[in-house]
């Protein structure tokens, strides 16, 4: 009895681990993935209005939904816990667009590169690379900062390999780039530096994730 009881109980516990598993697998609902980035943007917002010596930011996203929400949750968090910041904000939808953004964003003191959503890699690293020509052109000076998602999958180092004078640019560009570590629950902020070959990041900053949003992000 005892060992049948036992394993009624192993049973029971197995499919409550399996059930729990599933819901951690299901996958998001669009309102879910702009959830997630309202959040994620309200934390990188923090740590900038912690960290930026001066208060000016630009933010150039595409024009997508997910990418404005991104984009939402950061200025409104830092303009709210910076009395002195101010915010200049561009979505750019194809690249005759962003030239002119890239010009009335020059006067920040950093530029916030959101390119992801539910754009193509292809699509937003065109528009990119547009913009990183328009810094390099203008030998733009503030921190060119980027996305989690934008360095994750490599544009801007993937845009450096083949144009060679972004990768000049680099060389001597102030760059950051906001990385996760779920297991800790943490965001970074990275100093980036780039000798021509090499990229090596170096934190700068953290910010706490809270425990929903990391439950978020797993189910990614």
């Amino acid at each position: 009895m005892k060992k049948s009881l036992l394993t009624v109980a192993l049973s029971a516990l197995a499919l409550s681990s399996a059930a729990l598993a599933q819901e951690t697998r299901k996958p998001l609902t669009f309102s879910e993935i702009q959830t997630i980035r309202i959040m994620a943007g309200g934390v990188v917002g923090n740590a900038l209005a912690k960290t930026m010596e001066r208060p000016h930011l630009g933010v150039l996203a595409n024009r997508s939904v997910i990418c404005n929400d991104l984009a939402g949750g950061i200025g409104g968090t830092l303009t709210v816990n910076k009395a002195d910041s101010q915010l200049t904000f561009e979505s750019v939808k194809d690249n005759a667009e962003t030239a002119p953004a890239i010009a009335r964003l020059l006067p920040s003191d950093g530029i916030y590169m959101a390119f992801g959503g539910e754009w193509k890699k292809e699509e937003n690293m065109a528009l990119l690379e547009a913009a990183l020509e328009q810094l390099a052109e203008h030998h733009y000076k503030g921190s060119v900062i980027f996305h989690v998602t934008t360095w994750a999958q490599k544009q801007p180092q993937e845009i450096a390999a083949r144009n060679p004078r972004i990768a000049k640019y680099f060389e001597t560009a102030t760059l950051r780039a906001v990385t996760l570590d779920l297991n800790k629950k943490e965001a970074m902020i990275n100093k980036i530096t780039f000798d021509g070959k090499d990229y090596k990041l170096s934190v700068a900053a953290t910010a706490p994730l809270r425990d929903d949003l990391v439950e978020l992000f797993k189910r990614q």
